[in-house]
């Protein structure tokens, strides 16, 4: 199943874990082993967590908006060079308990992307952003604009998932891929006219972080 169409409400990755731990906990339940019963209760709890996938809906149709691709807090916005051109840095951060589906900024066609497979280190260890699990895309909108996007993930036992083909098309909020909880830098043209700053709480699919175009 293309990610991009899995619109139940429990991602399609989570479909055989869930019901590999729910098996168990009924289990458990009809022979009344408390203990593990418990455990797998909890377990069950959390996966579904994990891997819930509601819908969202942008609260804008602003033309050249850009819709955040990942749940969590805005750690820092710099500016930096990337292949000599000025662009903006959005730093993200998202927990174990965000929503994990990753979307589209806007409607686009993927430029390419690339996974790098890794260890799985806290990201204060300096070894991480050499080590860890990372994988980047690129989009870039029908009027060209061009926009990166690194994920990188933290201390989880869920690789990160890309399920997008080069040159595929996906509207403004598409599910793209799976980050269980990381860091995710949005790289964006010095153009762009942000709509948040350090600490802004953001959602995947309709938290607008910017305008294309507009600075």
């Amino acid at each position: 199943m293309s990610v991009q169409n899995d619109t139940f409400i429990l991602s399609s990755r989570g479909w055989l874990l869930s019901g590999v731990i729910g098996a168990l906990f009924l289990f458990f339940t009809m022979t009344e082993l408390h203990l593990f019963q418990f455990i797998t209760g909890a377990l069950l709890l959390a996966v579904l967590m994990i891997f819930r996938n509601p819908e969202r809906n942008t609260a804008t149709t602003e033309a050249y908006a850009i819709i955040s691709s990942v749940d969590g807090v805005v750690l820092s916005i710099e500016e930096t060079l990337v292949d000599d051109h000025k662009m903006s840095k959005v730093t993200i951060m998202n927990s174990l308990w965000d929503v994990s589906m990753l979307r589209a900024p806007f409607d686009c066609a993927v430029e390419g992307f690339k996974i790098r497979h890794g260890a799985s280190l806290p990201l204060y260890n300096p070894l991480s952003d050499t080590l860890n699990e990372k994988a980047v895309i690129s989009f870039r909108s029908s009027k060209g604009d061009e926009i990166y996007i690194e994920h990188l993930s933290e201390q989880s036992c869920f690789p990160i998932g890309i399920e997008v083909e080069k040159s595929q098309k996906l509207k403004e909020g598409g599910r793209y891929g799976f980050l269980a909880k990381g860091r995710s830098v949005i790289y964006l043209p010095e153009n762009t006219r942000l709509n948040i700053n350090a600490g802004s709480t953001v959602r995947a699919g309709e938290s607008v972080i910017g305008y294309l175009n507009a600075a």
